[in-house]
């Protein structure tokens, strides 16, 4: 009985650090005080990494075809903390919620794209698939083209455009794929994302 008992223990107690595991790897939402930590510390030790490198593990990204990145709670204290290093600062508690507050439930994703004139991005959407469902975004921006390269080749325009979406909802450890389309509603780019594999 007494061995039973052992073994009953020990079983819930590896089902309680399999669900332990499976949390601490999803997404980070709604920050505790280490994760803020943590994150104030990445962003301290990225002031020499190239933007690009900093927001690595956060993109998805497709050479001269584009490429995507989605701003989680970790990675917005994380940059301000980056930017305010630059400038030999700390970040205040003011900073800190504020900057939260303003990435708290939702999921935004910026994408650069290329194209053949300065307004090629301007009606583009985009929506989220989340398992079998498909989710419009609720806000977008699409800035006009910057030129690009020596103007002469094809494409010679890159813009960043912002697709907004609410995280309510949506499992932080799901697998999901952003698709922006163009203005009938036809797949211009796509780009997977991983949520349980980000901070």
């Amino acid at each position: 009985m007494q061995k039973s008992l052992t073994t009953l223990l020990v079983a819930l107690f590896l089902v309680g650090l399999c669900d332990i595991r499976s949390d601490s790897n999803a997404m980070m939402q709604h920050l505790s005080p280490e994760q803020r930590d943590d994150a104030i510390k990445y962003g301290k030790r990225g002031v020499r990494k190239e933007v690009e490198e900093f927001i690595k593990e956060w993109s998805v990204d497709k050479g001269s075809m584009g490429s995507a990145f989605i701003t989680t709670e970790f990675l917005a204290l994380a940059y301000a903390a980056r930017q305010a290093a630059l400038q030999s600062a700390d970040l205040n508690s003011f900073d800190i919620e504020d900057t939260l507050a303003k990435s708290s439930g939702k999921l935004v994703f910026r994408v650069t794209l290329y194209g053949n004139t300065d307004n090629f991005a301007k009606d583009y959407t985009a929506v989220l698939q989340v398992g079998g469902n498909i989710l419009p975004s609720t806000f977008w921006s699409n800035p006009p083209g910057e030129p690009y390269g020596d103007g002469k080749t094809k494409p010679a325009f890159v813009t960043d455009s912002d697709y907004f979406f609410p995280a309510e909802g949506i499992d932080p450890n799901a697998s999901v794929t952003l698709v922006v389309q163009n203005k009938d509603g036809k797949e211009v780019m796509k780009f997977p994302f991983n949520f349980a594999a980000l901070r």
